[in-house]
């Protein structure tokens, strides 16, 4: 589901034109380029994640993690590829309409399962921080029914927001096909349809607020627990320094694309190119924090200064 207004930016200069790329509007162009780099950052940072995957001994760190991790970032990239796609000028309005929902849900797929696996290393840090010291209890992030929780969050998320984007591209879809030959209840129809899919939609940036809100509190519960019994976890205080702004910032970029609204065309422009790049920047920097502790987990070794407990291990310093 494209959540940026990008359909107000490919609905100017839906006529074909001999050379789709010198004639494109500076700001079309302008937000081709954007997507085509977030494209081929997240085609590098899928390399790097799929090499790294081969350094991590499993017996010591979950695999887990970052195989989700391989298919955000793949998705990402796809999904990037699209929504240059979708700018160009030589695409009828039926497979453009495709086009914009393929994209929308493979970036809903690269948000949401990346929200995803941020948690899913809360879950299992929290779990060797409760097992590397007698006696510990184990915190909230890393129980049965928080596990449960997260999952069934991020699962109802994604499902949701897939089902609203093929309702919506449906519902365009039979319209466009008869465009101008519609009775006045038909266009009635259409109405409620918007006007229904706005309230829909509020629904939809509901849950990622919720489930961007939960990755920052499971992140801030483990760190507080971790430094109450004086432990230093590496890969929670880089996911927590790294991830946690970009997650905020996203959710802030949905909140205020769903209450914003402006009749200005110069204003929508800058706003949808503004969102192009925040988004961007965001989703890249979601997978980068997640990657950046792998060289952590890839050093893992049972015996040595760097093994995966080591990484959450009590801190020098003396207990008061």
């Amino acid at each position: 589901m494209a959540f940026v207004p990008m359909d107000f930016i490919r609905s100017f200069g839906l006529e074909k034109r001999e050379s789709p790329w010198n004639h494109l509007e500076p700001f079309q162009r302008a937000a081709l380029a954007l997507e085509l780099t977030w494209a081929a950052l997240s085609g590098l940072l899928f390399i790097f994640v799929v090499f790294m995957l081969f350094k991590i001994q499993v017996d010591f760190t979950p695999r887990g993690p970052y195989i989700l991790l391989s298919l955000v970032a793949f998705a990402l990239t796809i999904g990037d590829a699209l929504k240059a796609v979708q700018l160009r000028e030589d695409i009828d309005v039926p497979k453009w309409y495709k086009v914009v929902t393929a994209s929308g849900i493979l970036k809903t797929f690269a948000q949401v399962f990346g929200y995803a696996v941020l948690l899913w290393l809360t879950h299992t840090r929290g779990q060797a921080f409760s097992g590397s010291r007698p006696g510990l209890s184990s915190p909230i992030v890393a129980r049965t029914w928080k596990r449960m929780a997260d999952w069934g969050l991020a699962s109802v998320t994604f499902i949701y927001i897939v089902a609203l984007s093929a309702y919506q591209t449906t519902q365009n879809l039979d319209y466009m096909r008869n465009i101008g030959n519609h009775s006045t209840s038909e266009f009635e129809d259409y109405q409620r349809f918007v006007k229904i899919s706005k309230k829909l939609r509020h629904v939809s940036i509901v849950l990622l607020l919720l489930l961007a809100i939960n990755v920052v509190a499971s992140l801030l519960a483990l760190w507080f627990a971790q430094r109450g019994a004086k432990f230093t976890d590496l890969v929670v205080t880089r996911l927590l320094i790294t991830g946690a702004p970009f997650v905020l910032a996203f959710a802030a970029m949905w909140l205020f694309y769903d209450i914003w609204d402006s009749n200005s065309i110069e204003a929508s422009i800058k706003a949808s190119l503004a969102g192009v790049i925040i988004e961007g920047v965001c989703q890249i920097g979601i997978i980068a924090s997640v990657v950046s502790p792998i060289d952590v987990h890839a050093d893992t070794d049972p015996s040595g200064p760097s093994s995966f407990l080591n990484q959450a291990s009590p801190s020098p310093h003396k207990e008061a």
